[in-house]
């Protein structure tokens, strides 16, 4: 008997141990030369906005089926169809964007741990001074949003699937993902963990930080050095607190 349970025990490890050799997660990989936080080419200056949502959002607009609203002093954001949440200020030159945006998993008809995606630096070439002339048109529909030039990571996509970087150029369709983790479970989101995401542009260097690891990076030769930040999600129910922006400086 002893025998026994010793075999099937071996038996339950080989499986295990071939179910996770057989995972390959999807190649090539991005290689950038500063893998984390602490090893960039600039420093964390100036604070020049900040909102960690005790008052009201008169500094954020939304675009989408449901209006995102204050829950305990975090933003709540619950959408069955797709949601856009823009700050107001434009933001010029070089700036880090830092957030911490967490997505709920209680069991209700909202939660479904997916799609903590953003867009930045994001400009309207048909009103390029007026970022909001089509704001009502583009109402949240996630393929209106390929009409603007911008940065775009769709983090746990495809319901929690994806983790996709995207350089958008004002025309529809978007081009195809710069880079992307799609299957890699490193790169999902795990259900009720606060992620700290910083999003950076310098000198025309753009990154994806998620926990103080860079995801994405990107060296732009025509880079957009100026524009709009935008929280955007889809089938999903999350909170965002602690929004900071930064200006970056040389080391």
């Amino acid at each position: 008997m002893r025998t026994i349970t010793l075999i099937l025990a071996l038996m339950v490890v080989t499986a295990m141990t071939a179910g996770a050799q057989d995972f390959e997660p999807v190649k090539p990989y991005p290689c950038y030369a500063h893998e984390t936080i602490a090893d960039q080419p600039y420093t964390v200056g100036e604070l020049l906005h900040s909102d960690d949502f005790a008052g009201d959002l008169s500094d954020w607009v939304w675009e989408g089926d449901i209006e995102p609203r204050i829950t305990e002093e975090r933003l709540e954001l619950r959408t069955m169809v797709g949601l856009t949440v823009w700050f107001k200020e434009k933001l010029e030159g070089n700036v880090m964007i830092e957030y911490q945006r967490q997505a709920w998993a209680g069991g209700e008809e909202w939660d479904h741990s997916r799609d903590l995606n953003c867009f930045w630096q994001a400009t309207d070439p048909e009103h390029p001074d007026d970022f909001w002339a089509r704001s009502e048109w583009r109402d949240g529909q996630f393929g209106n949003y390929a009409t603007l030039k911008q940065y775009y990571v769709g983090y746990g996509g495809g319901n929690n699937t994806t983790c996709r970087f995207r350089r958008y150029i004002g025309e529809s369709p978007p081009p195809d993902p710069i880079h992307h983790y799609d299957g890699n479970p490193h790169y999902m989101i795990v259900p009720t963990h606060t992620y700290t995401f910083q999003l950076v542009y310098f000198n025309g260097l753009v990154q994806f930080i998620r926990d103080g690891e860079v995801i994405f990076e990107l060296q732009d030769p025509e880079p957009y050095a100026s524009g709009q930040f935008g929280l955007r999600t889809t089938r999903n129910h999350e909170f965002v607190d602690n929004f900071r922006v930064y200006r970056l400086g040389a080391k």
